[in-house]
């Protein structure tokens, strides 16, 4: 998500290599700034609140980021175009690797859906994971309740290609 706008009250980047096997918790709150530049971002008339908080902790190879994730959303029915508000309440676990792939790899080779996801860099930003959650949980349709949708006056009736020659012949 290298598109995404730079978030100061949702940044924590973390050093891979200083965590440990003590967790590392971070609190996030969104500034009014910064979810003003979110809803931009994401073409939506806005996002009143989001808050969240993360936890990362190695096991091993592998580190685990656990966390709750709390949105509000002002967002536009897909049917009506009118805005309603989504909340987003999430609670979620990932798991990462700073140890990438070594040899040669097949060319296509399927992806490992439950493999933890590679750390670039030697950084975790939290913040970053907090907000690919947010994208996430999002409906992707959101559906004002009691939206219906726009009935074409002329659904069912027969249309021939001929039907503009008819027209043109009749004047």
């Amino acid at each position: 998500m290298s598109d995404l706008p730079v978030l100061e009250s949702f940044s924590a980047a973390l050093d891979v290599a200083q965590i440990g096997d003590v967790p590392e918790r971070r609190k996030f709150t969104a500034s009014e700034a910064d979810r003003e530049s979110l809803a931009a971002f994401l073409g939506m008339p806005g996002v009143q609140a989001l808050s969240g908080e993360a936890t990362a902790i190695r096991r091993g190879k592998l580190i685990t980021v656990e966390g709750h994730l709390s949105a509000t959303l002002t967002r536009s029915c897909v049917v009506s175009l009118e805005e309603l508000t989504e909340e987003i309440e999430e609670d979620f676990l990932e798991t990462f690797t700073d140890e990438l792939p070594t040899g040669d790899l097949p060319e296509e080779m399927e992806a490992d859906l439950d493999a933890p996801e590679p750390i670039e860099g030697g950084k975790l930003d939290l913040g970053t994971v907090l907000l690919e959650q947010l994208f996430l949980a999002m409906d992707p349709h959101p559906r004002k309740e009691g939206a219906e949708p726009q009935v074409d006056p002329k659904a069912g009736e027969r249309i021939s290609p001929f039907d503009v020659l008819g027209k043109l012949k009749q004047d």
